[in-house]
């Protein structure tokens, strides 16, 4: 299976999700999984925001390496399942690329996009994502 991450400039939120995605599924199962991420409007080869380095860091998990790009219709045809981090990034999967709104998962209410903001606003959007997990990892268990 293969999923991608969305949001809006792969820098913060998505690669976050990524990575924690990459580090549980194979304890829940999911052995057969790729995970990547992909933006809506970004540029290709930024690196995450140094916040988001940080907070994920304060888990266990580093992200440094990662670099942005920009979501494509070739990287849409090459995914079965997509976890937009909010609605609004589902809507744009389904009307900009034709991805079947069934595939589209968006965990709990949706992520908040902490771009620009402080540390703890990282760290809560770091915990929303680690709050909304288990029932994601369910419901990519599901299909």
């Amino acid at each position: 299976m293969n999923i991608l991450c969305i949001c809006t400039g792969n820098i913060c939120r998505s690669p976050m999700l990524e990575h924690l995605l990459q580090k549980e599924l194979p304890k829940h199962g999911l052995t057969d999984v790729t995970v990547v991420g992909a933006g809506t409007d970004t540029v290709d080869g930024a690196p995450p925001s140094a916040h988001a380095i940080t907070v994920m860091q304060e888990i266990g998990v580093d992200i440094s390496q990662h670099r942005s790009r920009q979501i494509t219709q070739p990287i849409v045809n090459e995914t079965d399942v997509f976890v937009a981090l909010t609605t609004e990034h589902g809507v744009k999967l389904a009307f900009l690329y034709g991805v079947d709104p069934e595939k589209i998962l968006v965990p709990g209410a949706g992520i908040p996009d902490p771009y620009g903001r402080d540390l703890n606003t990282y760290r809560a959007c770091r915990d929303a994502m680690l709050e909304a997990l288990p029932q994601l990892i369910e419901d990519l268990k599901a299909l």
